[in-house]
């Protein structure tokens, strides 16, 4: 992607500069670090840049196994980034993963200050319930609101310009664990860069896809299947209600393939998301082919689908007995996303088990198109609700630098314009001599 015209004219207007809104939101996973830059305009984001880079620093807990490692990753994504867009990445949004989340309801009654409810009262309201004191062991991380009383008359959206004296929030305190937050939050500092806001990933995920909506009259469980780690989070009459994880995944799977074949951890991982499926045929066709020790080697489709299909199974016995209690508590539906939401023949293994819908999740913005990016982009859409309710605008950017990469574009693109209009002229001069020639 690169700068054009189009894309930078719209920043000025009558030579003044329009306040930007250009956020980078960023995730410490369990296998890479992961930065989005968004850019929110036109009542919609756009995807500026994403940067993806390996990194292997976090324990079965979520603590740093590697600090330094991790550090130097998140350096490196931010950097690169700033380079592509042209300006320093000075503010991040952080999200944290609902490892051990707590949930506690809050309700906060508050009294107007006009003569009608305004964003500036649900402001109060939104940071005294930030500010309320929770359990000692954990810190308030988001505010999930979840209806507005006004005159007795309840909501789940603000009701702007109504005329009361007094308004009540009900709101869901979303926490996690003190070290957990401090130790993210430091590392980020020690990277030389500030926190804007932070973010559950599992309320992120959830926000993006509008979740929330779809759970007023069913249980959602947001599964989330990655290499290492499993997350389940449940969501119940819109609500984010709590969240499970489990220290299994789908390299759990990939390891009796690359026991019984001498296939690349890489290719045996495409092989396993994209190739196994579990048919009444097979095709007798090879499907990857490669040399051990000078011996030419293939494997098709059913001997890899029967290789796997044992740990693939006890996987799927694992999520399901973590799931069982909400299955036999009424409706409900999974929905998928992460690594495991790329394997068709999971997904449907996994509904056949629990004999219930499941459904994948895939963000559909052009530059975030993948299971694994949701939680970064949802966090735009948090932060943006926050922001507008706060009424507290910030970039992610130094916003002077961006300013000038902007011009100096702006400046070659209409010096090329000019340069090509007057060689226009000297063309159509040369063609017109060259006509009376003749």
């Amino acid at each position: 992607m690169s700068f054009t015209y189009i894309n930078v004219v719209k920043y000025f207007q009558f030579g003044e500069t329009i306040m930007k809104q250009i956020y980078a939101t960023l995730q410490i996973g369990e296998d890479e670090i992961r930065l989005l830059v968004g850019e929110y305009y036109n009542s919609r984001f756009n995807v500026i840049r994403c940067e993806r880079q390996d990194c292997n620093g976090l324990n079965n807990d979520f603590s740093f196994s590697d600090r330094e490692l991790v550090k130097k990753t998140v350096k490196s994504v931010c950097e690169n980034a700033g380079k592509f867009i042209g300006a320093k990445i000075e503010q991040l949004i952080l999200i944290l993963p609902s490892y051990k989340m707590h949930r506690e309801s809050l309700q906060v009654k508050t009294s107007v200050e006009g003569a009608y409810l305004s964003k500036s009262d649900v402001s109060r309201a939104m940071k005294e319930a930030l500010h309320s004191s929770v359990d000692g062991d954990y810190v308030v991380v988001n505010v999930a609101p979840i209806k507005y009383t006004v005159a007795g008359i309840s909501s789940r959206v603000i009701p702007l310009k109504q005329a009361c004296e007094s308004f009540t929030l009900d709101a869901d305190l979303l926490c996690v664990s003190k070290d957990l937050a401090f130790d993210y939050v430091s590392l980020i500092d020690e990277c030389g860069y500030k926190v804007m806001d932070i973010c559950l990933d599992s309320y992120a995920t959830a926000k993006e896809a509008a979740l929330f909506e779809q759970t007023i009259n069913q249980n959602m469980i947001l599964l989330n299947v990655g290499k290492r780690f499993t997350s389940l989070a449940l969501l119940s009459k819109g609500k984010l209600l709590s969240s499970e994880y489990l220290n299994a995944g789908l390299k759990d799977v990939l390891k009796p393939l690359t026991d019984t074949y001498s296939i690349g951890q890489d290719s045996a991982y495409r092989l396993l998301k994209y190739d196994t499926l579990y048919a009444e045929e097979y095709s007798p066709y090879a499907i990857f082919a490669w040399k051990d020790d000078k011996e030419n080697m293939t494997i098709n489709q059913e001997q890899l689908s029967q290789c796997v299909k044992p740990a693939l199974d006890q996987l799927i016995e694992k999520i399901y007995v973590a799931c069982k209690p909400i299955l036999e508590n009424g409706k409900t539906v999974i929905t998928l996303v992460g690594e495991g939401s790329e394997m068709k023949a999971f997904r449907e293994l996994l509904a056949e088990r629990c004999d219930c819908k499941v459904n994948v999740c895939i963000p559909n913005a052009i530059g975030a198109r993948d299971s694994n990016l949701g939680a970064l982009y949802g966090s735009f859409f948090v932060y943006h609700d926050n922001e507008e309710i706060y009424g507290e605008h910030k970039c992610s950017i130094n916003q002077m630098e961006f300013d000038n990469m902007v011009n100096r574009k702006i400046e070659t693109v209409r010096a090329e314009s000019l340069t090509s209009r007057i060689k226009s002229l000297f063309e159509t001069a040369n063609k017109k001599k060259e006509e009376i020639v003749e």
